[in-house]
């Protein structure tokens, strides 16, 4: 909240969401907004996705996957 007052359309960057424990769901309720959108930082789920040949296509499929939960979590 104080963030939002000091810089309402501001888009704030949320790090620790996915591997870390932070709630992607939660996150989207707490603080975005159509005005003001976040940036969810997701890093370490898809950098860890696989440490194998098929790590691009898991990385990517890790991405879409966090992007497709943020995004339900708007509606």
């Amino acid at each position: 909240e104080r963030v939002r007052a000091l810089a309402p359309t501001l888009p704030p960057l949320i790090p620790g969401v996915g591997a870390q424990g932070g709630g992607a769901v939660a996150t989207v309720k707490a603080g975005w907004r159509l005005d003001a959108p976040i940036i969810v930082n997701s890093s370490r789920a898809v950098l860890y996705a696989s440490s194998g040949e098929d790590f691009a296509d898991a990385a990517r499929r890790e991405a879409m996957k966090t992007r497709d939960i943020l995004e339900a979590a708007k509606a």
